[in-house]
């Protein structure tokens, strides 16, 4: 039996570890109270304490962090397997040492730890035709760690950009825009289906090894207009990929280099591919979706568990 400890707050960590327990990967999750954030919600029916997990549990798979050091000591002296998905720039590394194995879910966290194993995060989204880029679409969430997302950058580029896009802002922290522009609809709050609406996902992200929006936006089928850095141009279209300017040291749980990405570049990007037909980067989308699933993922990683 499988368990692990986890969040259930709106926000990417929580939704990766519900959709490793709706997958039937986890069996038993004891839920950690986020310290800054009030809204937890009822995901879980095998929800139990942490004493339970190690009194019912062979092994245990965390995400990004244990949230303690005292479970994984524990752990080890009953002779309980543990795993960690790392996360390069935020997992503690003192919780990295304590873990019997450590995955690794893109090429650049396995960079940061060679002798981790690769593991590829299955999506979980449907799949949608795309025809034309009209509609852009950035999704901020909690904002992102450090200002990684590139709110700040995208929100430099809409007026420099010239074409008569619409941009869909989402975001689940308040945003103040300095200027007026009919082409933002601004949308605060928490939504469902988020990859349901428009035509090309606009992601100027700085850092990051795992990135679940960009991966699922184009599971979606959108045309996803990521920041051309390591691993984003691994295996998305590059076309569509913004210049990344260069590179500054950045310390976090690591030391590590986050890209810099011009205002002027997001907007020339979106105006070289405004009015394009996307068809064709839509259909990737489909095959890395069918190629990404659950359920062509879920038998190997009951492999690697067992």
């Amino acid at each position: 039996m499988t368990g692990s400890i986890v969040l259930s707050t709106h926000q990417g960590l929580s939704y990766l570890a519900k959709s490793f327990y709706d997958a039937g990967i986890i069996d038993l999750v004891s839920i950690h109270h986020h310290t800054s954030r009030a809204n937890h919600y009822e995901w879980y029916k095998d929800r139990v304490s942490p004493e339970t997990l190690l009194e019912k549990c062979d092994t245990l798979l965390f995400f990004e962090t244990s949230f303690s050091s005292q479970i994984l000591v524990e752990a080890k002296k009953r002779k309980i397997k543990t795993i960690l998905l790392v996360m390069y720039e935020s997992s503690p590394s003192s919780i990295v040492k304590m873990v019997d194995e450590v995955w690794s879910p893109s090429l650049l966290d396995q960079k940061y730890y060679p002798k981790s194993k690769l593991v590829q995060i299955p999506v979980g989204v449907k799949w949608k035709l795309r025809t034309f880029a009209k509609t852009f679409v950035f999704s901020n969430g909690n904002g992102g760690l450090a200002g990684r997302n590139g709110l700040h950058e995208l929100l430099q580029a809409i007026p420099l950009v010239k074409s008569p896009a619409k941009f869909i802002i989402r975001s689940q922290v308040p945003i103040k825009i300095h200027y007026e522009d009919p082409r933002i609809d601004l949308r605060i709050g928490t939504f469902d289906e988020i990859w349901e609406e428009g035509d090309v996902f606009v992601f100027p992200e700085a850092f990051n090894g795992l990135s679940l929006p960009i991966q699922e936006s184009f599971a979606s089928g959108m045309l996803v207009m990521a920041s051309a850095r390591f691993p984003n141009t691994e295996y998305l279209p590059p076309e569509p990929l913004i210049k990344v300017k260069g590179y500054k040291k950045e310390n976090l749980a690591v030391e590590f280099q986050s890209a810099i990405i011009e205002p002027k570049d997001i907007a020339d990007k979106i105006d070289e591919f405004y009015g394009k037909d996307i068809t064709k980067y839509s259909l990737l989308g489909k095959e890395y979706n069918e190629a990404n699933s659950w359920k062509a993922q879920k038998e190997k990683y009951k492999e690697l568990l067992a």
